[in-house]
């Protein structure tokens, strides 16, 4: 019984010593997975926020440039009130569409689309001027010119701000940006239409 006894507290031992290798080995596996799963959401986190910073960058410059187009328009409109050449409503009707194209709350697309609603509404606004031999004020001229290069400058801000956001979708649908972006629930962005490079043309442009 004794010799038996032995036998098997050697084997319990020897159980114990297996058990404690395996419950090691599931410790270290865990752990090396556990590393490099936080290894992989860092470097998706890092990628995803440089092309949400971008993309934020960019979109910066087109608000930038809308309150450019606000200020100017107002800057217009009180010109043509001292020549009296306002015409009724003109301002109130301006003035919602510019709350429009200025309001955060608005998808950006529709605010490049109230901006171009203005921009058609000021080219009517100069083309009844042109045909005004009365009203020669310089102010206006320089008013147009910087209305044209501001429209340049959107076209352009649009082009990259689209292209930052073709980017950060893309981003989204590949390894490991895409596990961090399932987590955190990033979502896809809408790119800008058109808008500002259909009144780049000489047809509708100030």
């Amino acid at each position: 019984m004794i010799y038996l006894g032995h036998e098997h507290l050697s084997l319990y031992k020897q159980f114990e010593e297996k058990g404690g290798s395996l419950v090691l080995g599931f410790a270290i596996i865990l752990g090396i997975v556990i590393v490099v799963t936080l290894l992989v959401w860092f470097a998706g986190y890092s990628v995803l926020l440089k092309f949400v910073t971008r993309m934020e960058t960019r979109w910066q410059r087109i608000t930038h440039l809308l309150s450019r187009v606000e200020q100017s328009t107002n800057d217009f409109l009180a010109i043509l009130d001292q020549h009296g050449k306002l015409p009724t409503g003109t301002t109130e009707s301006l003035e919602k569409v510019m709350e429009d194209m200025q309001d955060p709350a608005n998808e950006r697309g529709d605010q490049l689309h109230a901006f171009g609603i203005l921009n058609d509404r000021m080219t009517f606004l100069f083309e009844q001027l042109d045909d005004d031999e009365d009203l020669n004020d310089p102010e206006l001229t320089e008013i147009s010119e910087d209305l044209n290069t501001t429209l340049t400058l959107l076209e352009t801000a649009s082009q990259s701000y689209n292209h930052a956001v073709e980017k950060y979708n893309k981003s989204l649908t590949v390894i490991p940006t895409k596990y961090v972006a399932n987590v955190h629930q990033f979502k896809p962005q809408l790119m800008l239409d058109e808008t500002v490079h259909r009144l780049s043309s000489s047809d509708h442009a100030i």
